[in-house]
């Protein structure tokens, strides 16, 4: 992210009610604190900037932070399934924490989280345990996925890249029926984690591994669109009484939502529900920051305790664009949800809560028709 502005003494104030009856907040502090990985390699890249990575291609600065020098499998498997390295490296991440030996009580085994019988007919009689074994039979069960569901993609190699993610969560026929990424939430977060882990945690130079990343659902029939897809209306705009919060944070400036039975999981897709041009973030409390782009007014946004974003300082979106994924990143310990606060018309491009120009949401949300359902 901006440097600037992550760094700012005047770290942004926010205050979210979280799920499940866990309340967090977060509090002015002194300066930020040392960021996390993701923030590290943001700022030292210029900010996440969206660039497509050809399918079945590394990205020009090669894989980073995969263990025990298993890279050059990595590398070679993700070739072997047409896929970026970087998201071959996320999607054994999320399947196993790079656990070897991990298991589920689904019978699913090893680094890649193989089913006997998916193992049986790639791992070529291997050892599912031994990642020398099991990562090049990722490649090659990944490489036959996608093949499945090529001809829905065509010729566009980013969203080959999203259906073949499906496929392996939901599988191929999930797919082939739905003529896409299903319409399954935790299809969906399962796709946008891996491409957002793809970009932050194991491109070197913060690459996306797919461009122009838009939400492929129903965008719905009003002039925006509900900012968290399948997403839940869970606190509101105003005064509160929530025990231990101190008494300015009982003023709530936005609202959250949250999508059900995440936890504290990464969530759902948190997408432009106009179109928005970004001005600027929050680390620490996982916002981003932006502009209305187009005619009067120009509202401003803060879309805020975000698990990780993949968008830059000046970048336009176009409604229904992805601006990151749905999380619980603060202070304090906190249930996944999305806290979206509105300024009132020309307000400054960053603008802090609590300076005045706050306004409450719900009622522009539901005019412009982009209430969750």
């Amino acid at each position: 992210m901006e440097e600037d502005e992550s760094k700012d003494s005047s770290v942004l104030v926010f205050a979210a009610l979280a799920l499940v009856g866990v309340v967090a907040v977060s509090v002015p502090v002194a300066g930020v604190a040392s960021l996390a990985l993701v923030s590290d390699m943001q700022a030292s890249a210029g900010g996440c900037t969206p660039a497509t990575v050809v399918s079945g291609e590394d990205s020009e600065d090669g894989v980073i932070n995969v263990p025990n020098g298993w890279g050059p499998l990595v590398e070679e498997a993700a070739k072997t399934a047409g896929l970026p390295v970087s998201v071959a490296a996320a999607q054994l991440k999320q399947e196993s924490n790079w656990e070897p030996r991990a298991g589920s009580s689904a019978g699913a085994q090893g680094i890649a989280q193989f089913m006997p019988d998916t193992w049986a007919a790639y791992g070529e009689g291997g050892d599912v345990t031994d990642p020398e074994d099991a990562i090049p039979a990722y490649g090659r069960y990944m490489a036959a996925l996608r093949n499945e569901v090529k001809p829905l993609a065509g010729d566009d190699a980013d969203q080959l890249v999203r259906l073949t993610l499906a496929a392996y969560n939901a599988g191929p026929g999930a797919v082939a029926q739905h003529k896409g990424v299903p319409p399954f939430a935790e299809t969906q977060r399962y796709v946008e984690a891996i491409l957002d882990g793809g970009q932050v945690e194991f491109s070197a130079g913060c690459e996306a591994p797919t461009g122009g990343k838009a939400w492929d659902g129903d965008l719905g029939d009003g002039e925006w669109s509900a900012p968290l897809p399948g997403g839940k209306f869970t606190s509101g705009y105003g005064r509160r009484n929530v025990p231990g919060l101190p008494e300015w944070a009982q003023n709530h400036v936005g609202l959250d939502f949250a999508t059900p039975g995440v936890g504290s999981r990464p969530g759902g897709p948190v997408i432009a529900p106009t179109d928005l041009r970004i001005t600027g973030f929050n680390e620490t409390d996982g916002c981003v920051i932006a502009k209305e782009d187009g005619d009067d007014p120009d509202f401003g946004f803060a879309f805020c305790h975000l698990n990780s974003w993949g968008v830059k300082k000046g970048q336009k979106l176009t409604r229904g664009d992805v601006i990151g994924v749905e999380g619980n990143r603060g202070q304090f310990g906190m249930s996944t949800h999305l806290h979206i606060e509105i300024y009132k018309p020309g307000a400054p491009d960053v603008v802090f809560p609590y300076q005045g120009f706050n306004i409450d949401p719900e009622p522009i949300l539901r005019e412009k028709g982009a209430w969750p359902q």
